[in-house]
Order: C-alpha cells, then sequence, then structure tokens
C-alpha cells in the first residue's frame, strides 16, 4: 500500500507488521505491476454507473468530489489477465434531501467526466448483487445493470437498455 487512514486499532496494526509494505505510489499504482499479481482482485468505490456500463468515481453532478487515486490504474491493472477480476462497489441509491436516486442511471448528463469507461469494467456490486460485465453486449450489460439496481428503478433501466441496444440512444 501507499498509504492508510484509519483507527488507532488500524495503526496498532500496522506498526511494524511485516505483512505490509509501504511503497511509493507509482509502484502500488503502476498497472504493469499489479498485472504481475497472479488472480489479482481489485476492488473499488464508485460514485455512478450507466446503462452502457461507465463509470464515475470522482464526480458528482458535475462537481469534483475526490480524486480518482488508483481507481483507474487498479481496474486497468486487474483488467489485464484473464485470471484477475476488477469489482466496482456503490450503493444501489443514494438521497438528494428528500429524494431517493439511483446510482445507476440510464445516461450521464452531457459533459459528466468519466472515470472508467465501459469497455474496462468487469463486474459491478451492489446491496441487490453482481453485474457481470465483460464481454456482454449493450443490451445485456442494460439487463444486468437493471437487475442489481433499486427495484423502484428496475423499469425504467430495462427500458433504457432496450433503447440502447444496437446503439441506439438510451434516452427518450
Amino acid at each position: 500500500c501507499t498509504f492508510a487512514g484509519g483507527t488507532r486499532e488500524l495503526y496498532d496494526w500496522l506498526d511494524e507488521n511485516r505483512d505490509v509494505a509501504f511503497l511509493p505510489v507509482e509502484v502500488v499504482n503502476s498497472p504493469e505491476v499489479i498485472s504481475r499479481n497472479h488472480r489479482m482482485v481489485s476492488i473499488n468505490a464508485a460514485l455512478a454507473v450507466d446503462i452502457h456500463g461507465q463509470v464515475v468515481a470522482d464526480t458528482r453532478s458535475g462537481e469534483q468530489f475526490s480524486g480518482i487515486g488508483g481507481h483507474e490504474d487498479f481496474v486497468a491493472g486487474s483488467g489485464l489477465e484473464l485470471s484477475d477480476r476488477s469489482i466496482l462497489c456503490l450503493p444501489s441509491t443514494y438521497r438528494a434531501g428528500e429524494e431517493v436516486l439511483s446510482r445507476i442511471v440510464p445516461w450521464f448528463a452531457a459533459g459528466t467526466v468519466i472515470t472508467t469507461p465501459r469497455h474496462q469494467v468487469d463486474a459491478i456490486v451492489t446491496e441487490h448483487g453482481v453485474a457481470e460485465l465483460q464481454g456482454k453486449t449493450v443490451h445485456q450489460r442494460g439487463e444486468a445493470l437493471a437487475s442489481i439496481a433499486h427495484p423502484d428503478f428496475r423499469d425504467d433501466l430495462l427500458a433504457a437498455a432496450e433503447r440502447a441496444s444496437g446503439g441506439r440512444s438510451p434516452v427518450l
């Protein structure tokens, strides 16, 4: 790892722990180094995903939320070997005031900055399951993502997936 942040218990566990190595970020986050790990599994957080499988991990509503850190490095590094997995996790919904909104959306607004392009996404996980996206068609990706969305949003996402099939826009 490059850094750690957490509780006193974590720091006590890390102190002189020979099973943990702190290395420079250019080593830890190097896709080439990451890909040398046999059966590598990377787990990253995401803020939103669209019906095509594009992932946003560092902005919310067009505003910078965080840096991308090693997100893209670990997704790319884990995608270089067939035995590797790259897992992206997010809750299916969030609150905006009193409104509950889906983090899996039919499309992103123009100008949204994509952190991870759809062709690099392997699996997306929410509290409703896992959507395996690698090697799937646009329609299959949409169906898989709709299946792990909150049930209140699934019908609209399935309709968007149908519209997105064959290179059409998911927008009504």
